[in-house]
């Protein structure tokens, strides 16, 4: 059908005013018409794709992939993202226009232009990507997170409030406490809420390092200054420090020999690496911690009296688990939230659960309250963490810990009453527990009867 000329103008008119780049191909691949869009969309006059075909246009690189080419081929609608000579992402459509006898007469391609909306993307996932980063530097440099108010006793409030007051000034602290009550923890509290949080925190365990190591972990050492040393020398973690922390971990290991050393570091400021002429000036703060007594390991004559004077400036003793009970369910759900998000579930714990937990005493601290709350979220099949789950955690443990073990058969037996008890207070029935216990109804019926276990 041929057009006259006013429908041509007309044509010619709503390709130019379509913000869509608009181009028709006849059935040989030429470009016949083209909106005048397409220069901006293309980067090249109309009249350089007038009279082209699609293939010497993709050849001269105007467009990377040519829809035109793939629809003669497909006799078929195709879409596809094209890249051009001006830097556009364009989606492009081509429509194929059939004649009578279904050969493809036309060809006709509508282009929108997508390089801002690429572009917000990669900004967004850029944006994501660095909003990311902030958070875990953030959480680094706060160096802890809700943990700093997971707490109601009265004897760590007293603790925290200690903590904000004496934060900034430079003399020692002393941490005691069982082990696993958060020592170090609360170190690292004390350097992110301190004047130096943007400075190193080094930690050294005085108990972990053989003694002969201890000194040039310590102060370092000069070149050859003994036989193994390294050429260059070493810096010692006092010198790494700088001007931050360094946190002295199970002080009470450490050896009378180096005692006296750390005892002339801290009254004069100063110390000389092993085989080293001249001393540098030490300006980190110092923060110890250990399990022990020092005031019986004074008097058993294994632990210098005026080094632990000198340390015990801002003493904090963190009191156990057991003396502070009502600290453990606000623990409990910080840990529980913080290991759910860790894995990914949605765990939780039912009443007797959380009873049964705040009962126990946790010789082990804070650290077996973390380390029991991941194992029972990893292994408790699904979300509901009942009594019986903590039972075959906490009942071993209390075996284990006894000092009246008894014959096999009788603890055994023990063991099996008591959990048979926390079942049925959890779950009630005996297909229930049978289900739970993942063994057969009539053994739990048998085996309550044995145990003179009620079943009302």
């Amino acid at each position: 059908m041929q057009l006259n000329n006013q429908a041509i103008e007309e044509l010619t008119s709503i390709l130019d005013v379509s913000f869509d780049g608009i181009t028709i191909a006849n059935g040989e691949g030429i470009f016949i018409r083209a909106s005048k869009s397409c220069e901006e969309l293309f980067g090249v006059k109309v009249s350089e794709i007038l009279g082209e075909s699609s293939l010497y246009l993709e050849h001269k690189k105007i467009f990377d992939k040519s829809v035109t080419s793939e629809v003669l081929k497909t006799k078929d609608r195709v879409t596809l993202i094209q890249k051009t000579s001006a830097d556009k992402i364009v989606l492009v459509t081509g429509i194929p226009i059939f004649d009578k006898d279904k050969n493809i007469e036309k060809v006709i391609n509508i282009s929108k232009d997508i390089t801002e909306t690429k572009k917000l993307k990669s900004d967004l996932k850029n944006l994501q990507t660095e909003l990311d980063w902030f958070k875990q530097e953030l959480s680094k440099r706060n160096g802890i997170d809700n943990q700093k108010i997971t707490y109601k006793s009265a004897a760590m409030k007293q603790i925290i409030d200690t903590v904000h007051h004496g934060v900034n000034f430079d003399a020692t602290v002393l941490l005691l406490g069982e082990t696993g009550v958060g020592k170090g923890f609360m170190a690292k509290m004390i350097h992110s809420l301190s004047k130096r949080r943007d400075l190193p925190f080094v930690n050294i365990n005085c108990g972990a390092i053989p003694e002969h190591l201890l000194e040039s972990e310590l102060f370092g050492y000069e070149k050859g200054a003994f036989t193994g040393a390294s050429k260059e020398g070493k810096r010692g973690l006092f010198e790494i420090a700088g001007k931050g922390i360094i946190f002295l971990d199970e002080i009470g290991d450490l050896p009378l020999s180096l005692q006296v050393k750390l005892l002339h570091v801290l009254d004069d400021k100063k110390v000389r690496r092993i085989g080293g002429a001249t001393s540098y000036e030490i300006k980190a703060r110092v923060i110890a911690a250990t399990n022990k007594n020092l005031k019986e390991v004074v008097k058993q004559g294994r632990f210098r009296e005026d080094l632990f004077y000198r340390l015990n400036v801002i003493p904090i003793n963190i009191p156990a688990l057991r003396e502070r009970k009502e600290d453990l369910p606000f623990l409990i759900n910080m840990f529980l939230e913080n290991i759910n998000d860790k894995y990914e579930t949605k765990k939780y714990f039912s009443e007797n659960a959380i009873k049964l937990l705040i009962e126990y005493d946790f010789p082990g601290n804070i650290r077996e309250l973390q380390n029991m709350i991941e194992r029972l979220v990893i292994n408790t099949i699904g979300d509901k963490i009942g009594s019986t789950n903590i039972h075959n955690l906490i009942e071993p443990l209390s075996i284990s810990l006894s000092n009246k073990l008894g014959p096999l058969k009788e603890t055994v037996e023990a063991v099996e009453r008591n959990l048979l008890i926390a079942a049925f207070k959890e779950y009630k029935t005996t297909r229930k527990v049978a289900e739970v216990l993942q063994i057969d109804q009539s053994t739990v019926v048998k085996k309550a009867k044995k145990f003179k276990i009620s079943l009302k």
